[in-house]
Parts: C-alpha cells; structure tokens; sequence
C-alpha cells in the first residue's frame, strides 16, 4: 500500500474541493451578474428605442398616477389620432398649470367648451384646469419600469444616489467577468483533441477538470481578452443608459394633493369679505314692530338674510338698508338679529354678517323692544 495511505488521498482531495467549489461560486455570481445587467439594458432599449418612430419617452418622477405609474418608471406616448382620445386613456400634455412641465394624467371627461378634464388615479379630486385638445402629445402605450429612476434623480439634484447607482452598476460588469478565465479554458478544452485522460482527470494548466464547472486560464492573454470585453460591455450599457437620459428627459410632473411641496416665497394674500356696518335696532312703538337698519358693505353683493333668533326673517334685495320687524305670529319670544350680506359671485358660498347683532325681545303679542 501506498505509504501515504487514505490519509494522504484526503490531503490531496480537500484542496482539490475547495478550489472546485471556488469556481461554482464564480459561475454562480457571473452568471446572476450577466442577468441583472441584461435585464437593465434590457429595460433601458425598450424605453429608448420607440423615440425612433417618433414616440416620446417620459419619465414619471410623482406619484399622482399610483399604482398604476410610480416616480422612476418611463412611459412611452405614441401619437394618436383625435378620435381615439377618449375617456379612460393615459394623456401626456402641456400642462396649463406649469407652463414648460408636462401633464400625464387619465382623460376622465369632455367639457361642453370641448376642453379636456384631467386626473391622476391617486388624486382625490380632476385637475382644477382642463387641457386643450391641441396641448395632447400623446396617449400612454407602453410603461417601462424602474429604469428611469436615475434620470429622476438627476433632474431633482440628486447626484449623490446617481453616483451611487453608477458605482453599482460598474460592480455588477465587473462582476460579469469574474468567472472568464473559467468559461474561456472550459471552451479551449471542450475543442482540443487529447489522448484519453488517466484515471485521475486531465490537467490543463495544472488543474484537475475531471470535475467542476472548468478550469482556470491564468495567462496574460486571457486577462486582457477579459479586460477588454469587460470595457467594451461598460462603453455598451452605458451608451444604452445615457440614450434613455436623452431620449426621456421630459418629467411628467403632477403631485397629489395630500403631498408636500417645495415652492419659493409668495406674497398672495387672501380676500377677506366685509359684513354689513352699523346695525342698529330702533323701537316703533306699540304694534309696529323694530326698524333693524345698516351699512351696505364695500363689496359686491347679491343681496342680505336677516335672521332671529337663528330663524330667517326676511331676504331683502342688495339695495336694501333696513327691514321692519314685526312680532305677527311668530313664536320667538327673545333672540338676537342677524344680518348677513351674500356675495354677488354666481355660484358662490361667501357670506359675512353684520358688527353688531342687536336683541328683540316681544313685550306683548303685538309690541317689540330692541336692546
């Protein structure tokens, strides 16, 4: 018997195992690094390549059409005719309310004006200004995910995750390479015609390849030959990443309502109606009633409600400045008067009430008192 025994055989295998498992790593790593690379160039030409037939990528950077669109995500507008823009189609458009942005919000609805209401899927309310049907680019056809994350990120000064997203990317066509060597001498074994190997496996290169995935190809030739494919896949994917940064530059910009937004300093100050003036109560004596006059308000209004006691007495027109109340059959006994002017605005809500609000108090069934 051999004087190194079994103990020597497992001295000589174990090193053999760990060098093979080595390279299965290898090959496990290149292997799910080359697809997440295919996957993202991928992503990236599907996004890219329609602008040649005169499509338009976008890059949506809110989140006003969630789920449906999420912020990273380029969609892809194709030209239509007018009669095939019709309610429940995606729209990308000038939008009217930030002039030079784009709008990409679902067509919900025609305005007798033949103007266009708008609204984003996760919005609460439609766009508060339609679109012309002359400011449509285009409807949405085609969405692309995640790939336009970084262009987003660009447009919003975000250089830092760019740069990282770019570190990242350099990693993984590094790490496409690192099973080369093995891939390469697998391949020149596979082609070389050899004598039948012994027993123990065939060596190229000093390593066993009876077992394992290959064997390793450590000369300068190949190093370079890696090299340069691993260069020429940077010089590809990045040609294929910074087309889509050209091609889908556009942002379609729509935040939801219930968001924060950042804006610079305004000086808009809010419209604050005036009520009536002056409200006095005067007493007419017995069976006449109370004369409650004041000032109309610097404001355009459509008219007042008097109110008593919370209860609607009377609606005088806008030219009116006193109204005469009388006890009748009323059921009130005490309460304060009200006058109240109502904006002119058609349609409006606004109203304010006078600066004074004056007591009524009935005496008898016939007979009033002011306080």
């Amino acid at each position: 018997m051999d004087s190194t025994g079994v103990g020597g055989q497992h001295r000589h295998a174990r090193p053999d195992a760990v060098l093979e498992a080595l390279d299965w790593t290898r090959v496990v790593v290149g292997t799910a690094a080359r697809a997440i690379v295919a996957t993202v160039v991928g992503l990236a030409l599907w996004a890219a390549a329609p602008a040649v037939l005169g499509w338009q990528p976008t890059t949506v950077v809110t989140g006003s059409m969630a789920p449906r669109l999420t912020p990273g995500d380029v969609v892809v507008s194709r030209p239509v005719p007018e009669p095939d823009v019709v309610p429940g189609r995606v729209l990308l458009a000038d939008d009217p309310d930030q002039p030079g942005h784009l709008r990409l919000h679902r067509y919900v609805e025609a305005r007798d004006d033949g103007t266009l209401v708008t609204k984003g899927d996760a919005n609460p309310a439609a766009d508060s200004t339609p679109l012309d049907r002359s400011a449509v680019h285009g409807v949405g056809y085609l969405r692309v995910p995640w790939v336009g994350v970084p262009v987003a990120w660009a447009h919003e000064g975000r250089w830092g995750a760019v740069a990282g997203a770019a570190a990242v990317l350099a990693g993984l066509l590094a790490l496409c390479a690192v099973d080369g060597g093995l891939r390469r001498a697998g391949r020149e074994a596979r082609g070389a015609s050899a004598p039948p190997p012994p027993s123990g496996g065939t060596r190229v290169h000093g390593r066993r390849s009876a077992r394992g995935p290959a064997v390793r190809d450590g000369s300068r030739a190949g190093a370079r030959h890696a090299a340069l494919r691993q260069g020429g896949a940077l010089l590809v994917t990045v040609a294929v990443l910074g087309g889509v940064g050209l091609v889908a530059p556009d942002r379609a910009e729509a935040v939801p309502f219930a968001a924060s937004t950042t804006s610079p300093p305004s000086r808009v100050t809010a419209a604050v109606m005036p009520g009536p003036t002056k409200v006095t109560c005067v007493s007419n004596g017995p069976g006449k009633g109370v004369t409650i006059s004041w000032t109309k308000p610097n404001w355009a209004i459509r008219g007042y409600d008097v109110s008593w006691g919370g209860t609607r007495i009377a609606s005088p027109d806008a030219a009116a400045t006193s109204v005469v109340v009388t006890a009748g059959l009323l059921d009130i006994t005490s309460g304060k008067i009200t006058v109240r002017a109502l904006d002119a605005g058609p349609g409006s809500v606004w109203s304010a009430d006078g600066d004074a609000q004056p007591t009524v108090t009935v005496v008898t069934s016939l007979s009033l008192t002011c306080s």
